[in-house]
């Protein structure tokens, strides 16, 4: 139920009868099915009845209000943006609570999150010579690095999310009249389709003929190498597996070493608008359900020319 994390059962809850316990239990198994939100809400739930039996160790489900609430996010020791998602785990967990008359009121409905708004993004970028130079650097003699190269180059020309990315098998790159396209797993298993760039179908055709994966359609479309046996295991390379690569690969190739998955995601999209694309075409490249989300990867202005601080004089 929640990959990598061992599931606990809050006390308040085990208290409250089996009736709680088993929609508390459900909530993670039928009301979150993205697997990343899951295990980030099961984590806030988790650090919050934690707080609630410290401070209040004999409470009940029910003699929760909004104002224990409210003080808890007032003294979360994360970031706005931390402190809202938690509090986006703790709305969700007890309106569905309030849903099946395990609760009778709604705590949470009225506390309001942490006033933050962000009009740009934090995510590394790389140039688009750091992007050349990156891709060029990764030797492609073995199969591992032609993996490596074609994930790199799915991510940044398609402005995908490494957890989409990584999900797609092998019958998710598919030929559609001349042309090859990729079928991205989104959040809510929801699917996106867009057309393969064409460096990005070089780089992903070169993959696939040297692992010999073109007819094996069910199989994950980046999987593991373990050891240095440079061989594929059949395994779907998770996150962390990428990341640990995608930090490898920077600093052979000389560039940021702040990169990350997600730096590809915000590159390919700051390119494509320096180049003339549209902010609503990035959105829909990028499945941004709000174009305001799109603008967080615009990092057009992170670069200051030396023309304009030449025009700073005394």
């Amino acid at each position: 139920m929640l990959r990598g994390a061992e599931f606990v059962l809050p006390p308040i809850l085990h208290r409250a009868g089996k009736r709680a316990t088993y929609r508390y239990v459900e909530f993670f198994t039928a009301e979150i099915r993205n697997l990343n939100t899951r295990l980030a809400y099961y984590r806030a739930l988790t650090q919050f009845f934690g707080w609630l039996e410290d401070c209040y160790p004999d409470l009940g489900i029910h003699q929760v209000n909004s104002i224990i609430i409210a003080h808890y996010i007032e003294i979360h020791p994360g970031s706005a943006l931390t402190r809202n998602q938690h509090l986006s785990a703790i709305k969700s967990l007890f309106r569905w609570l309030q849903a099946d008359g395990v609760i009778v009121e709604d705590p949470a409905v009225e506390v309001r999150g942490v006033k933050h708004r962000a009009k740009q993004g934090k995510t590394p970028v790389l140039s688009d010579e750091e992007m050349v130079q990156l891709l060029s650097s990764i030797d492609t003699s073995n199969v591992m690095g032609l993996r490596d190269r074609a994930l790199i180059a799915t991510m940044f020309f398609s402005f995908a999310r490494i957890g989409a990315v990584l999900g797609m098998n092998v019958g998710d790159y598919f030929p559609k009249g001349k042309r090859y396209w990729f079928r991205l797993h989104e959040k809510g298993g929801k699917y996106h389709e867009l057309p393969t760039h064409h460096t990005a179908e070089e780089y992903l055709d070169q993959y696939l003929d040297a692992a010999r994966l073109r007819d094996m359609k069910d199989n994950p479309l980046f999987q593991t190498a373990p050891g240095r046996s440079r061989k594929l295991s059949g395994k779907r390379l998770q996150r962390q597996e990428a990341w640990a690569m995608v930090k490898r690969r920077a600093l052979a190739a000389g560039v940021s070493t702040e990169a990350c998955n997600h730096t590809f995601r915000a590159s390919g999209i700051t390119n494509f608008l320096r180049n003339g694309g549209s902010r609503d075409n990035a959105q829909k490249i990028a499945a941004h359900e709000d174009i305001r989300t799109t603008a967080l990867y615009d990092r057009r202005d992170d670069e200051v020319s030396l023309d304009e601080i030449e025009k700073i004089r005394i």
